[in-house]
């Protein structure tokens, strides 16, 4: 059987109510009973009962450590934000393991877009995700970030490079950050632990709308470059950056919206060209992936692939950190 690693720990804490007995008293049923009733120990309990069966069939499905304890994670999250939709309790094993293997296979394919896997093809999993599965997603999301915001913004930015960005291996999250690996690895501990407190306290309550949010971050960057492609002018920029932005690059820094606005205005008029190919946000950062279309005689003027960091203050970016990952 696969050994769960040491810091794989119970996903809700020590459930003191019923520790060291519920696999000899409590069925999967009552267990299930007890966490609709509002018992969060049970649903901990019951969690606890598959943790490493999960976790093992997660390493066989993605062949990795990191991913497959993100997977039991998300995992645990699914179910406790829809156990109210599980129809048989005494199948809740099988439930649990079939929300392992739709997280699974979401994460397959969200590699397979970055880079063709030939695993992916061997297997037989479409690359194209069913409509279902869009619409799990996103509600799982929407739910998820009511709590996200209570995260500070180092870790709740190095989550969503993680969980909703293509920056989402250890090593890219670090080059973004700054920071070394073990300290990635530190924060996502720490958030997994934090999430997992306020998302049991908010469960019951109204979650934000996520996707609104994000919808509305995208058109407006959207609108901001479709501007700039047109007319590369100073005051496309002044309801977008505040007068004090700081930017920050592998190559330089610029102060002050007129000094950025007049470094990247001179690429816009030499023709490069600015793609958005992913957006994640937050209450105070945005996270945006761009891809760069540099024009033929000039086609080593922006690297092909960006991210752009963006932390928000009275609805303007103060501060964006770009890294060409």
């Amino acid at each position: 059987m696969q050994k769960c690693p040491p810091e794989f720990v119970n996903f809700f804490g020590k459930w003191s109510i019923l520790e060291g007995v519920a696999d000899v008293l409590m069925s999967d049923a009552d267990l299930v009973a007890l966490a609709r009733a509002g018992e969060t120990d049970a649903l901990a309990g019951l969690l606890e009962r598959y943790r490493t069966s999960l976790y093992a069939a997660a390493i066989g499905l993605l062949r990795n450590r990191e991913d497959a304890l993100d997977a039991v994670q998300e995992t645990c999250l699914v179910a406790l934000a829809r156990l109210d939709s599980l129809q048989d309790p005494t199948a809740v094993g099988g439930w649990l393991h079939a929300i392992l293997r739709n997280t699974c296979f979401m994460r397959l394919r969200r590699i397979s877009r970055d880079a063709p896997n030939d695993r992916l093809v061997s297997s037989g999993i479409s690359a194209t995700p069913g409509p279902e599965d869009i619409l799990d997603e996103h509600a799982l999301r929407a739910w998820v970030w009511t709590a996200m915001d209570a995260l500070n913004p180092d870790d709740r930015a190095t989550v969503m490079l993680r969980y909703f960005t293509r920056c989402r291996s250890y090593q890219a999250i670090a080059a973004v950050t700054g920071v070394p690996v073990g300290t990635v690895r530190s924060r996502l501990n720490r958030s997994r632990s934090q999430l997992t407190e306020a998302l049991r306290r908010t469960a019951k309550n109204t979650p934000l709308s996520q996707a609104e949010l994000e919808r509305s971050r995208f058109e407006e960057w959207k609108q901001f470059y479709s501007e700039l492609h047109e007319a590369p002018v100073p005051r496309t920029y002044r309801s977008t950056y505040s007068p004090e932005v700081e930017v920050t690059d592998p190559l330089g820094q610029w102060h002050g919206v007129a000094e950025w606005s007049a470094h990247e205005r001179e690429a816009i008029a030499l023709g490069v060209r600015a793609t958005i190919r992913g957006l994640s946000a937050s209450r105070d950062i945005t996270i945006i992936e761009i891809d760069f279309a540099n024009p033929t005689w000039a086609d080593d003027h922006c690297p092909p692939r960006s991210t752009f960091v963006h932390h928000i203050a009275e609805g303007r970016s103060h501060r964006l950190a770009i890294h060409y990952v």
